[in-house]
Parts: structure tokens; sequence; C-alpha cells
């Protein structure tokens, strides 16, 4: 029994400690200067070309941009995918990444600001 008591308090010092360790303080490497970043490479004109994000996911939302600024109620129904979610300035959301769920994110005034597959 007593050596049952023994490992138990063990575990649980070690268990307190181990928290210790993940607050955040004590040996984290403190942060960079701008003199100690990397010098930033030529900007390059791109001239008239076409400038897009990357694409990824298969949620169609290459085919929907052109809503982007508008209001969310423009966004036709029928044009989204089976699977969306609509994410305010205060929404809660889950971070799995769906590639077939279309996010659109709004402003305060439900306008579009970005859609996403995720």
């Amino acid at each position: 029994m007593r050596a049952v008591l023994i490992a138990l308090s063990c575990s649980l010092v070690g268990v307190s400690l181990t928290g210790c360790g993940l607050t955040g303080r004590g040996n984290s490497a403190p942060p960079q200067t701008v003199a100690e970043l990397p010098p930033l490479g030529a900007a390059e004109d791109v001239q008239d070309s076409e400038v897009r994000a990357p694409i990824t996911g298969t949620c169609g939302m290459e085919d929907l941009q052109h809503y982007v600024g508008q209001p969310r109620v423009n966004v036709p129904r029928g044009a989204m995918p089976d699977t969306y979610r609509v994410v305010g300035p205060n929404s809660v959301v889950t971070m799995d990444y769906r590639p077939d769920r279309l996010t659109i994110r709004v402003n305060e005034s439900d306008v579009v600001e970005s859609m996403a597959c995720g």
C-alpha cells in the first residue's frame, strides 16, 4: 500500500511540473528584432497579369470569388456546395480542415470578405 502511495505521489509531482512548462514562461526565446530578420527580396512587377490566390480543396470556391465584397445575401444558395458555413467576426468555429466545405467569412455588415475551402 505504501509503495502505491509513493508511486501516486511521484506521478502527481511529475504532472504538476510538466504543467508548469506549458505556461509559455521560462525557456522561450526572445522575439527577433527587425535587424535580425533576413532582408526581403526585390518586389516583382506583375504589370497587367492576373494575380489569383492559390486554390485548394474541392468546394468550388473559385466560381464564387466574384461575390467577395458583396452582401452575403447576393450569393445564390444554388451556387454553393452542399457543405458550407458562414463565419462572422465573433463566430466560434472548429479548426478542422474539410476540403469539400466552403467557408464564407463576412464582416459586421454581413458583407463577404473571403471564400475559401476548409
